[in-house]
């Protein structure tokens, strides 16, 4: 009987740290991660991430794209093109304009030493 070695899968954080690089690399600090979810294919087993577009006030505002994560080499093997990304990103600012500009304003005066009053 021949044995194979068989790898340890990466687990679901340690596929958000390689994504949350991706996003620092080339998103900035608007685009958050949400929650990893395994998907399988008849070749390979990845974690699928997606990428949150995120407003101060407001939180989460909407997907924006995905980045898929090899579960085997945890490596990044597929990914929403960054233009795509900022082009979802700039969407989903422009339709909720009003509400993430509210909700800005209300933490602005929260935060602010007359807003303590």
């Amino acid at each position: 009987m021949i044995k194979t070695q068989t790898q340890t899968p990466v687990a679901a954080d340690q596929s958000l740290a390689v994504v949350q690089d991706f996003v620092a690399d080339h998103l900035g600090n608007l685009v958050g991660v949400g929650h990893p979810c395994r998907m399988i294919t008849a070749l390979r087993s990845t974690w699928v991430i997606p990428l949150v577009l995120t407003s101060p006030g407001y939180g989460a505002v909407g997907v924006v794209g995905v980045v898929t994560v090899d579960d085997e080499l945890g490596y990044i093997v597929g990914w929403t093109p960054v233009d795509e990304i900022r082009a979802n990103a700039e969407r989903l600012s422009h339709e909720r304009e009003t509400e993430l500009a509210a909700a800005f304003q209300a933490l602005r005066t929260t935060n602010s030493p007359e807003g303590h009053g």
